[in-house]
C-alpha cells in the first residue's frame, strides 16, 4: 500500500514537471529593443525612488540620528559601510527595518540610547517606505546609477 502511494507521487511529480516546461517554453521571447528599453525604465525607476528616498533620509529624522547622507551619528550607526548591526543588509531587511523600527531592547549596540520608530517616525507613504529603503541600500551598495 505504501509503495502505491510513493508510485503515485513521482508519476504525479513527474506529470507537473512535464507541464512547467511546456509553460516556459511557450514563453514568448522579447525582442531585443523592448528587453533594453525594460533595463533603462527601471534603471529610471530605481533613480527615482533613491532620489525620494535620499530627500526623504536628509530633510526628516533619519538624518538627526544616523547622521547626514547615513555616516553616522551619535544615535544611529553609519549606514555607508558594509556592517550591519540590525540587519543583513538587504534591501528586504533594510525595508523591514525601516516599517517596523527597532525597539530599545533589540537594538544590537548597547551605546545606543534611543530607538528607532517605524518610518523614523515619519507618517510615511507605502512607496515612500520603499523608496527609503532603497535610499539606504544603496548608500553601502554599488547601484550602477551616476553619482553613486
Amino acid at each position: 500500500m505504501r509503495r502505491c502511494g510513493v508510485v503515485a507521487w513521482a508519476v504525479a511529480a513527474a506529470i507537473s514537471i512535464l507541464f512547467v516546461d511546456a509553460a516556459d517554453a511557450q514563453q514568448p521571447t522579447l525582442p531585443a529593443e523592448v528587453s533594453e528599453w525594460l533595463e533603462r525604465d527601471q534603471a529610471r525607476r530605481w533613480a527615482t525612488m533613491i532620489a525620494e528616498g535620499d530627500s526623504i533620509f536628509n530633510s526628516g529624522s533619519c538624518a538627526r540620528c544616523h547622521g547626514e547622507a547615513g555616516s553616522g551619528g551619535r544615535n544611529g550607526p553609519d549606514l555607508t559601510d558594509t556592517t550591519w548591526v540590525q540587519s543583513d543588509g538587504s534591501l528586504e531587511e533594510i525595508r523591514r527595518t525601516v516599517f517596523w523600527g527597532v525597539r530599545r531592547e533589540l537594538l544590537s549596540d548597547p551605546a545606543l540610547r534611543f530607538e528607532m520608530n517605524p518610518g523614523g517616525g515619519l507618517d510615511l507613504e507605502w512607496n515612500q517606505y520603499a523608496s527609503l529603503a532603497a535610499y539606504v541600500w544603496s548608500l553601502s551598495n554599488e547601484t550602477g546609477l551616476p553619482g553613486r
